[in-house]
């Protein structure tokens, strides 16, 4: 598979969980960064150039995916990057793409891997 273009971020604070996600989006071609908080997030989401899609979870300390969310719709350049809530809290919040339930079963990866092939093409 090549190199998918653009760069996927995955921010859970759990390092096993952002580690195996992040590995398995490498395996299927995409580029990935990681953060393990809303901060570095933010930080990362801001750099050029940005990435593509974020994979956010909910619950962190220190700044949660709700706040970070809520950041990024609020900054015209980061307003429209596509967000993914990857997360066992209950309620998701409005202004995700895209919502999925931990545990990441493999058909809730299935799905996620589907809505990010819409956003990362490969060159052509």
């Amino acid at each position: 598979m090549t190199l998918e273009s653009g760069t996927v971020l995955v921010v859970d604070d759990d390092e096993d969980t952002r580690e195996v996600v992040a590995e398995i989006l490498r395996d299927e071609g995409f580029r990935v960064r990681t953060a393990c908080d809303g901060s570095e997030a933010l930080e990362l989401a801001a750099r050029l150039p940005h990435p593509v899609a974020i994979l956010l979870d909910l619950v962190m300390p220190g700044m949660g995916g709700r706040e970070v969310l809520r950041r990024l719709r609020s900054q015209p350049d980061l307003a429209n990057i596509p967000v993914c809530i990857v997360s066992g809290e209950a309620g998701f919040p409005p202004g995700a793409n895209l919502a999925v339930r931990k545990p990441l079963l493999v058909h809730r990866l299935v799905r996620v891997l589907e809505w990010l092939r819409e956003f990362c093409r490969a060159p052509s």
